[in-house]
């Protein structure tokens, strides 16, 4: 009997050692799994392990919020659809007609201490002079990851940034001698430059942008200053007063009123406004004068508030996605303006306002735009009676 009990319990113990075996399996062959994926991470440049973990990040917060823009719908519309589909994050934009409505609410923002926004996609001009001494900007650089976005050699002039503190990056670069014809009404030639609108046969026939705000009338004094001076220019404006030029903030009114006709002679109009009227027939042109124009990034910059952000990866992804090759292709055609990054196209369809080989060209700096509160200053007395 004994030695029945003994077989047993050696029976009962080759049983435990072969269940134990059969559990610890599975694990062993597990194992090798580890060491190939530390491999694939070791195999990455250190931007590929930072950019996989700030993706993977941002598609958890799954939206950038409060996006405060002056770009067009045609193009808020075409980027949230491509960027939803490629990262499965959504876009929120807060569109607002003048950079200064976006300082409004911005500054309300901060003052109740709320961080609502993620990006801001305003002009140079209004982030520079109007919310960099409110403190609301911060350096958009530490945003940046990808190699191809942060080299200077993909982008005009060899500039990313408009600003030494590299706030601001410029994103269109449209060569703009701000003046245009509607070709039914002024023959090609006719004005050669902008003296040849101090003819009489022009007084009450211009339509032009308001120069008392912050915008393409602003931004065309400017020029004239960097061409002429500051006293030729000043004389020069108080004499095109004397023109009786129809002022109105409407950007697009503006833009339609010279493609229909009512006025035949445009400064310093809204070119995505003027580009939509060219892109469906209507007889309007550039006129390459001979003080040349100025390479402008207008409403289509981009730049980050200060501090807190409330989605702070998913508007990394979003950031540096949209100053790619991919990105800054379907924002183009979406502005209706050249990028200022040069492997991408012109727009579809876009007539063009390229300098020209011999055209006096005027880059848009921090120096220039130093001047925006003194000229809105001159113009509010020169111009002021004369915007409705």
């Amino acid at each position: 009997m004994r030695r029945l009990y003994l077989l047993i319990a050696i029976g009962v113990l080759l049983a435990s050692v072969l269940s134990a075996c059969a559990v610890k399996g599975p694990e062993l062959s597990a194992k090798p799994v580890e060491p190939a994926a530390a491999l694939s991470s070791a195999n990455k440049a250190d931007w590929e392990v930072e950019w996989d973990r700030v993706v993977q990040a941002g598609k958890r917060e799954g939206v950038v919020s409060g996006i405060y823009t002056q770009w067009e719908s045609t193009a808020r519309a075409a980027l949230t659809k491509a960027f939803g589909e490629k990262y499965g994050i959504e876009l929120e934009f807060n569109p607002v007609s003048k950079g200064t409505q976006g300082t409004m609410k911005l500054t309300a923002e901060r003052r109740a201490g709320l961080y609502m926004t993620d990006v801001i996609g305003l002009g140079g001009t209004t982030v520079m002079t109007e919310m960099k001494p409110a403190g609301i900007p911060g350096p958009i650089e530490p945003m940046l990851i990808l190699p191809d976005v942060k080299d200077p050699k993909n982008w005009m002039g060899g500039k990313l940034f408009l600003d030494k503190d590299r706030f601001v990056i410029g994103m269109s670069a449209t060569y703009n001698p701000y003046l245009d014809r509607n070709t039914e009404q002024v023959k090609e030639g006719e004005i050669k430059s902008y003296m040849d609108l101090l003819d009489p046969k022009w007084k009450g026939k211009i339509v032009m942008g308001d120069p008392t705000v912050a915008g393409s009338g602003n931004s065309w004094e400017r020029m004239i200053v960097k061409a002429w001076g500051m006293d030729k220019a000043r004389d020069y404006l108080r004499q095109l007063a004397k023109q009786e030029p129809m002022i109105i903030r409407d950007l697009r009114l503006s833009a339609e009123w010279l493609a229909r006709g009512k006025y035949p002679v445009g400064l310093a109009l809204h070119s995505p406004s003027l580009a939509e009227f060219q892109k469906a027939g209507a007889p309007v042109a550039r006129v390459r004068v001979k003080e040349g124009g100025s390479v402008t990034a207008s409403g289509s910059c981009l730049s980050v508030p200060a501090g807190q952000l409330p989605h702070p990866n998913a508007a990394r992804v979003f950031i540096n996605w949209l100053l790619t090759k991919e990105g800054q292709t379907i924002f183009a055609n979406g502005i209706f303006r050249p990028s200022a990054r040069l492997d991408v196209p012109l727009p579809d369809g876009y007539s063009g306002i390229v300098p020209l080989p011999g055209d006096p060209v005027y880059l848009e700096d921090e120096e220039s735009m130093a001047l925006v509160g003194p000229l809105i200053e001159a113009s509010k007395e020169i111009f002021g009676p004369l915007v409705k």
